[in-house]
């Protein structure tokens, strides 16, 4: 998304003044190469399409039944204890006090958020003298979702994208009463992988198979490996993992820009993290219908420009092409990277290992 252009100039013209030159695109220090995926653990290797089960990959499931993982703290942070509204109309006529008299019209509409400063029974004054009405507006939910710290990785797991029935062989019919089922953001180990057709299904659970596209996986294997701390974003499965060499250490759900449009996605390659903002607005797309602008929008790391990790609080739809570009994380994964892993020039490798 897009800085309000006047703040984002001024913002990098005292950058550079305290800095120097500001490099936008950083080569890889070595060749970015995609290792051999895996498939699951290793005492799940005697799974097949033809034997679905095994003893040792039934040990497997029974002594790990779940990631090793830790959930990152629910935190607003910054935007903590503050209400956002958007308007179900165009056009909002403000008010200079609840009940008093128009004083001018505020363009709203359903990609505009803004920060309630404080309300009187139904009015919400939502700039310095200015007051709307609530009877069309609709306050904001931020997500509850929050992504993990992962203690140790011996196979791959993911998140489930939709709530789904799971089957009891690779390639079956669902089977809601006897193989069960996932909610979505439900967290599960991936113990083994077949192929069955075009697609990958795997093996979750004890008797619990489902196919790769209910899924955003993270592989324990980055797709190439930096020195000391960055970012890797995959477009393909909408997840990010912060790894410290090769070692994942965090991992999360994002949403990112449409990688079908042009001008909406958010571009592969490997960036550094140049500028910083604790909170402000984001506004962008100005006289189209695409038009956007979002108060005191939390946690901007920006590492392309116009492209930044981010928190959100005006949507839950993680896993879906969302953004304008940057790329979304909940408000909560979003302060946990700025806490404790992004710097300057923290690298960011933005990727797609897209499958069938």
């Amino acid at each position: 998304m897009l800085l309000n252009a006047r703040t984002l100039v001024l913002l990098m013209i005292l950058l550079a003044a305290a800095v120097g030159p500001v490099p936008v695109l950083a080569a890889p220090e070595s060749p970015v190469e995609f290792p051999a995926v895996a498939q699951g653990h290793p005492g799940c290797a005697g799974i097949t399409a033809a034997t679905p089960q095994t003893p040792e990959c039934d040990a497997v499931m029974a002594a790990q039944p779940y990631p090793d993982v830790i959930p990152v703290p629910y935190d607003l942070g910054v935007i903590a204890g503050k209400d956002f509204i958007y308007f179900d109309a165009d056009e909002v006529p403000l008010y200079n006090a609840p009940d008093g008299e128009v004083i001018e019209i505020f363009p709203a509409g359903r990609s505009s958020y803004v920060n309630v400063l404080q309300t009187s029974g139904d009015w919400a004054e939502i700039r310095p003298g200015r007051w709307a009405s609530l009877d069309n507006a609709n306050f904001a939910e931020p997500s509850t979702f929050t992504g993990v710290i992962i203690n140790r990785m011996d196979m791959p797991f993911a998140w489930a994208i939709y709530d789904h029935c799971t089957s009891l062989t690779p390639g079956g019919r669902r089977n809601c009463r006897e193989s069960g089922g996932f909610d979505r953001y439900d967290l599960m180990n991936i113990y083994a992988t077949v192929r069955v057709g075009e697609w990958d299904w795997h093996l979750v659970g004890p008797d619990q198979w489902t196919v790769q596209t209910n899924l955003s996986i993270v592989q324990p294997a980055p797709p190439v490996v930096y020195n000391w701390r960055w970012i890797g974003v995959s477009t393909y499965e909408q997840n990010l993992v912060a790894y410290e060499g090769a070692r994942p250490v965090m991992a999360t759900l994002v949403s990112t820009g449409d990688m079908d449009e042009e001008k909406w996605r958010t571009d592969p390659g490997v960036w550094k993290v140049e500028l910083f903002w604790e909170v402000g607005p984001m506004e962008g797309a100005a006289g189209s219908e695409d038009f956007y602008a979002l108060d005191q929008v939390p946690y901007h790391m920006y590492f392309n420009w116009r492209e930044a990790l981010h928190g959100v609080y005006w949507h839950d739809n993680f896993v879906y092409y969302w953004s304008h570009g940057c790329v979304n994380l909940t408000v909560s994964d979003a302060k946990w990277l700025w806490d404790n892993w992004v710097i300057k020039d923290t690298r960011v490798y933005v990727y797609d290992e897209k499958q069938p």
